[in-house]
């Protein structure tokens, strides 16, 4: 499998997460170590590896279904 990065972070797909679900959760952005944003801001969601205990980011199949969970 292929590893890709965004923003030096990890990036999740789709058959990954599948893998093992609950291994991921999506995070506020405000969260004291979340990641700032390359453009000086802060992410308003960031996806989150329990496992690894490091921040990741999620394509957008993952993360729509992952915030729709939460909303």
């Amino acid at each position: 499998m292929e590893v890709k990065t965004k923003y030096n972070l990890l990036v999740i797909n789709s058959e990954q997460f599948a893998l093992d679900p609950n291994r991921y959760e999506l995070r506020r952005g405000i969260e004291e170590n979340a990641p700032a944003c390359p453009f000086g801001n802060r992410f308003e969601w960031i996806g989150y590896d329990k496992k690894e205990e490091k921040y990741v980011r999620f394509t957008k199949s993952v993360f729509r279904r992952l915030i729709t969970e939460i909303e």
